[in-house]
């Protein structure tokens, strides 16, 4: 086996090789390393090849520690192998490991798209020496569609009141447009900002979501929602920005206004999702994310878990983030310093 950077002549190949498998994600597109790059945070891409075969691979972004000389590497939903695990997951942790040792990190975070149950990743990941990390990026709970039911299985299976939030909405004069532009981020962004204050979370700055769309939407890989009150074109009820990858389309932000809950936009808008997803012939909807099965009520993810459950998708949980260090002493001090400036942030949210 041969491991080793892939290069930008290599772009489709790449793509190719995480649209096909099983537990590939956007975030591992060559497309959300160009993304990454353009946010300061370049992507290094490894791949282990037999005969010329590609047969797992690894993008992680390096994220400067500041005031001092060190990274932290963060590798979402990945290394990504799916066939050969025990020989193809030592051969690109030995790469990350060496490489990260070259670009002064402390760690790499790694999160595989692999669920909670598969203990062949567990037993590799910790026989390896990798860490539980004390934070996940991603939620470690999750909901997926399965997009290739007809519209009326999609319906037929669905909490009652739901179908009935969906035609109320219809007979409300609710219209949901794709909005697929410029101005249509700029809806986003505002309705965003306003539901930041309101909720109390924290969101990325516009720039994020702004470079985002530019490197996302050219390649067909970033669609816009929004949904209005019949009469009220300016100002949506709801947006909701989606990524679509291989088969897959993907829910990662949504924003609402105060008002005009009463007609139910947001049910519009995720029935509008999944009509747009089986058009641009995704087989399953990735919802993103979840709380967890006995998580209590006061939990941040609750809301809108029980929203997304209505729609009746099957619920997962994954293997959550794994740390690869490289620098001991300097690994605590980061988790330290992490978990004060997380608290920081939260609390500034709440302002």
């Amino acid at each position: 086996m041969l491991v080793r950077e892939i290069g930008p002549g290599e772009k489709e190949v790449w793509n190719n090789f995480i649209a096909r498998s099983a537990c590939g994600h956007v975030v591992q597109s060559w497309e959300w390393g160009e993304f990454k790059k353009q946010m300061g945070n370049p992507p290094t891409r490894l791949g282990v090849f037999d005969n010329q075969v590609l047969l797992a691979t690894a993008q992680y972004t390096l994220h400067p520690v500041p005031k001092t000389p060190f990274f932290i590497g963060y590798l979402p939903k990945g290394p990504v192998c799916d066939k050969n695990l025990q020989e193809t997951l030592p051969e690109i942790l030995s790469a990350i490991r060496k490489t990260a040792q070259s670009q002064n990190c402390l760690l790499v975070r790694l999160e595989p798209n692999i669920y909670s149950d598969n203990r062949l990743w567990v037993d590799s990941l910790v026989s390896w020496g990798l860490k539980k990390s004390p934070k996940d990026v991603f939620a470690p709970h999750n909901f997926y569609l399965d997009l290739t039911k007809s519209e009326k299985e999609l319906l037929s299976i669905m909490h009652p009141k739901w179908r009935y939030n969906i035609r109320l909405a219809e007979r409300k004069g609710v219209k949901v447009r794709e909005e697929s532009n410029e101005e249509g981020l700029k809806k986003f962004l505002n309705l965003q900002r306003e539901t930041a204050r309101r909720d109390g979370f924290f969101v990325h700055p516009d720039s994020y979501y702004q470079k985002l769309f530019q490197v996302l939407q050219p390649a067909g890989m970033a669609y816009l929602l929004n949904a209005y009150k019949e009469g009220n074109s300016l100002v949506p009820l709801v947006s909701w920005l989606f990524f679509k990858f291989g088969q897959t389309l993907y829910y990662p932000y949504g924003a609402s206004a105060s008002f005009g809950r009463e007609v139910m936009p947001s049910h519009a808008m995720m029935w509008a999702a999944i009509n747009l997803g089986k058009k641009l012939g995704c087989t399953r909807f990735d919802l993103w994310g979840a709380a967890a099965p006995n998580a209590p009520a006061d939990d941040p993810y609750t809301g809108f878990t029980k929203f997304k459950e209505g729609f009746r998708p099957a619920r997962v949980s994954y293997l959550g983030a794994y740390d690869l260090v490289i620098n001991l002493l300097g690994y605590k001090i980061f988790n330290f310093a992490d978990k004060l400036r997380w608290t920081i942030l939260k609390l500034k949210s709440k302002v």
